[in-house]
């Protein structure tokens, strides 16, 4: 990893059953760059999303973020945000801290 990549997507697969919704995918991200994933419906965006901010782990591959490895660390212990498009809360944490 260089010193200017911040987020690094490593040969992340994920699974659901049969179905392949993300295959393989290598991203870099350098620091204070703007980035945008684009796709149709359906090609593993969200689930890609989910993958780097925690709240789904991939089958395969790594994610780091600042050169740590944060494949497997909870949500709530990583330096990510996501905006939902539907309302959602985090089960893992009280009432109070959701709002």
């Amino acid at each position: 990893m260089s010193d200017n990549e911040f987020i690094k997507i490593k040969n992340v697969s994920k699974k659901f059953d049969d179905v392949v919704a993300v295959d393989n995918v290598d991203i870099n991200i350098a620091r204070g760059e703007f980035f945008s994933l684009l796709g149709p419906s359906g090609c593993g965006k969200t689930t890609l999303l989910r993958i780097l901010a925690g709240f789904e782990y991939p089958s395969s591959g790594k994610v780091l973020i600042d050169n740590v490895d944060v494949t497997g660390i909870t949500p709530n212990l990583r330096p990510t945000n996501m905006v939902f498009q539907n309302y959602a809360i985090f089960p893992h944490i009280n009432v109070k801290k959701n709002i």
